[in-house]
């Protein structure tokens, strides 16, 4: 499995598109952050499959490493098999290592900040790795918070994220294309909401709009 860690270091811009109530577990986003970050430094999966959504993951994996559209549909609710879990995160775990200039235990967690992208509620969790600084983004979702990885790496990957979902426009039932369609609009949004000079990401978010998709269900 290849990982683009390098995604995970850019500084972004903050930006703030309003207020959504959503009704969120206690535990705060830079709490969960650790939690990822202390999974991820041990590959425990079940940690890293608690705190992420098992469809966001599936399309970070399946860009990167051009899965099928069969392939996209078998993961879409249960996740990546154990195994491919396991290669996966270790696989991300160490393109990440090689960018920090401090164990993954002593990266600083702090500075959050909460936005809004058409309805959806995001949080922006500052990490810093030396002198450098990076966010983790994060998605909150009916039973709590979740580390959004298509927001969080996504514009290094938006192109290969855009051409799986066309794909499984073309190839898989609608409500998978769909669900995936909306994942990839919500998470890239979020990301172009940090950074909204990233006129290559708004393209590809346009691109993926333009889908011959009814995305309105």
């Amino acid at each position: 499995m290849r990982i683009l860690g390098i995604a995970l270091l850019l500084v972004l811009t903050a930006c703030s598109t309003g207020d959504t109530e959503v009704t969120i577990a206690p535990e705060p986003p830079e709490q969960i952050v650790e939690e990822w970050l202390t999974g991820l430094e041990a590959v425990d999966v079940d940690v890293l499959a608690d705190i992420t959504a098992a469809h966001n993951v599936a399309l970070v994996a399946g860009a990167e490493n051009g899965f099928t559209a069969e392939q996209m549909v078998a993961v879409a609710d249960q996740g990546l098999p154990a195994a491919t879990a396991r290669s996966y995160w270790t696989s991300f775990r160490d393109g990440f290592t090689d960018f920090l200039v401090v164990p993954m235990s002593q990266v600083e967690v702090g500075g959050v900040g909460r936005f809004s992208v058409d309805d959806e509620q995001f949080a922006a969790v500052g990490i810093a790795l030396g002198e450098s600084t990076a966010e983790v983004l994060l998605h909150a979702e009916p039973d709590g918070w979740r580390v959004d990885l298509v927001a969080t790496v996504g514009p290094a990957l938006a192109v290969q994220i855009r051409r799986l979902v066309a794909t499984l426009v073309d190839e898989a039932d609608d409500d998978i294309a769909r669900r995936y369609a909306q994942t990839a609009l919500a998470s890239l949004g979020a990301a172009l909401a940090r950074d909204p000079a990233n006129r290559a990401l708004e393209l590809e978010i346009e691109a993926i709009e333009d889908l011959p998709i009814d995305l309105s269900r």
